[in-house]
Parts: C-alpha cells; sequence; structure tokens
C-alpha cells in the first residue's frame, strides 16, 4: 500500500508559493546528480547521515530521513523549497557545512526537492507499516503525511521597532532570562559539555560574540531562529513565550553583543556564576558525566615486604619457562 500524498491537514493553510511539488524525470535526474556530487560524502547516498565523511565534520551531518531540518521560515518548522535551497546556496556557518552558492540555480532548485524526497519516502514507509499493522485508517495516515511534510505559511516578521532605553534594558532582561544558561551572560559560550539533539549527536552552544549562525546573522534570520527555535536541537523557539516586540528586543540585544564584543564589559562573575547554576539543574536537556574517575596514579606506599614477594614470583616464573624451553 503506499499512502498517496493529500492536500494540508484541517485547518492548515499550505504555503501554496513555496510548497514543494513533484519532481519531472529530468529534474529528479539533474537533482540526484547534483546530491551525489555535492552531498553524498557527508549526508550519505541515502540521505541517511552517515557519508564516508560524516564523523569529520564535527556536528554530525543531519539525516533527511528524519523529516526534521535546523532551518526554516515556516509557521511549522517544515521548511519550503526556498529555505533549503537557501541553507544549500549559504551553507551553514560554523559547521562542516560547505555553501554551494557557486553551483548553478538549476541544480540548487534540483538538489533541494531531492533532498526533501528522503523525509517524504521516510515518513511514508513509516505510515505504510503502520496502516498493514491496523495502528491507523489509510484517511488518518494521509492527514498525518500532510501534516509532516507540507511546508506552513511563511512567518511573519514585524518590522523593526526603533531602539531605546526601554527596550534595550528590556531585551537585556530577556536574554539574561532565556539565552544566558547555554550562551552565557556576556554571549561567550557558557557550557562547554555537549548538548544532544533529537538523534543523540552533540553540539556545542554557539559563541554570540563571533556573529557566526548557523542560519546567517541578518536580522531577519535572527528572528526567525528566535521565534522558530532549531528544529530537533536543544534550540528552543520563544514565539509562545514572548511577544513579537520583545523577541525584537532579544534580535537587539544579541546584535550588540556581537557588535560590542559582548554584554558588558568587563565580565559579571555573579551573572556568570548564577547562570552556571541554572545551566547545570537543567539535567533533563543535557547529559551529565558519570561521577566515576580513571586514575593510573601507582600508589607510592606500597610495601616493601609485598614487592619482594612479586620479584621472587616472577623470578620463578622466568626461570621454569626457562627450564620447560631447554628440554624440548
Amino acid at each position: 500500500m503506499s499512502i498517496v500524498p493529500a492536500g494540508p491537514a484541517k485547518g492548515q493553510k499550505a504555503n501554496t508559493e513555496e510548497a514543494s511539488s513533484p519532481m519531472g524525470e529530468v529534474d529528479e535526474d539533474l537533482g540526484r546528480k547534483a546530491f551525489l556530487r555535492y552531498c553524498r560524502e557527508c549526508h550519505g547516498e541515502a540521505g541517511d547521515g552517515l557519508g564516508k565523511f560524516s564523523y569529520t565534520t564535527g556536528e554530525r551531518p543531519r539525516s533527511f530521513q528524519s523529516g526534521r531540518f535546523k532551518l526554516a521560515t515556516t509557521e511549522n518548522a517544515i521548511p519550503s523549497d526556498r529555505d533549503l535551497e537557501e541553507t544549500i546556496r549559504r551553507g551553514m556557518p560554523g559547521t562542516g557545512m560547505s555553501a554551494w552558492g557557486q553551483v548553478p540555480d538549476a541544480e540548487i532548485a534540483a538538489m533541494a526537492r531531492y533532498t526533501r524526497r528522503f523525509s517524504l519516502d521516510a515518513i511514508r514507509e513509516e505510515l505504510d507499516r503502520r496502516v498493514a499493522a491496523g495502528e491507523l485508517s489509510v484517511a488518518d495516515a494521509d492527514t498525518d503525511f500532510a501534516r509532516r511534510t507540507t511546508p506552513g505559511p511563511t512567518i511573519e516578521i514585524p518590522a523593526e521597532p526603533p531602539l531605546d532605553d526601554e527596550r534595550r534594558a528590556r531585551g537585556e532582561r530577556l536574554y539574561l532570562e532565556a539565552c544566558a544558561s547555554c550562551h552565557g551572560p556576556n554571549g561567550r559560550r557558557l557550557r562547554n559539555d555537549p548538548m544532544p539533539d533529537f538523534e543523540g549527536n552533540h553540539t556545542l552552544p554557539t559563541n554570540i560574540v563571533g556573529g557566526v549562525f548557523k542560519g546567517g546573522n541578518s536580522s531577519a534570520a535572527i528572528y526567525s531562529r528566535l521565534y522558530l527555535g532549531m528544529d530537533g536541537t536543544a534550540m528552543p523557539g520563544y514565539r509562545d513565550a514572548y511577544s513579537k516586540d520583545e523577541i525584537w528586543d532579544l534580535v537587539h540585544t544579541v546584535e550588540r553583543i556581537i557588535e560590542d564584543d559582548g554584554l558588558g564589559q568587563p565580565e559579571d562573575e555573579a551573572a556568570m556564576a548564577a547562570a552556571a547554576t541554572v545551566a547545570r539543574d537543567a539535567s533533563s536537556i543535557f547529559d551529565q558525566p558519570g561521577d566515576e574517575v580513571v586514575t593510573n596514579n601507582v600508589n607510592r606506599d606500597t610495601s616493601p615486604v609485598l614487592l619482594g614477594v612479586g620479584g621472587v614470583l616472577l623470578l620463578l616464573v622466568i626461570v621454569g619457562s626457562a627450564l620447560l624451553t631447554s628440554r624440548r
């Protein structure tokens, strides 16, 4: 049984301009060839993130079969074709994901649709199995397929408000509240222990002071990441926690950190210590190191008698081995 892609789920408005459309044979062949040329070595021929160079890229390449992508500009965080194309074109700064802006636009567009095909096929196969097992009806599977694969409408980024003293103070407060436990109260990464994503791969929080962000460092890009988060990672979205004005205040604070090389100089040690305490308490998100410590130190208080006995035993073993050898 093969589930036919359905329309948007009930109550969901499709992003008609950006939603993916079926590829013709020519485009699919172009996309396959481009993917094999530019992407296979890291993301794997099957799009599973297990290419032969996947272990050399720092952050493990994402498996496209999961259907979860870090960068999107849609309300449901399912990337549009344009999102995928821009990620391919720009790469992910600060990671092993190269920028392919020199590749012709036709190849990038075909590659983006081919990349999406991995998740469409994997989700369809999963739902087919559930239908065959009697867990879902075909209609429910069609609805679920559409919900998990159809890009939503593009998020609306309101006009950037002017920065004043009130907004400046509020942005600093929100930053310390929402961001400092991972990115540091001054924008210098506080946590040096890896943070697992949904696949169990580990990354470190970004050093904001460097201004190198996976999704770009334009005002709109920073707003999108704060609004949506990064799907499948420890980076949350704040659209349900803060108003759009407050998110803009956070954007301005991040931009100030980049411009001023930190938020406040010299560093506030008290704030650093408080943020570190909050970070350590977030044990449900981060892996915790074990308590056992392995050491190779020799105990210098070993008894001389025991050392002498050990030496005698070693001598007996050597002599015995020599006697056995001489009798052969």
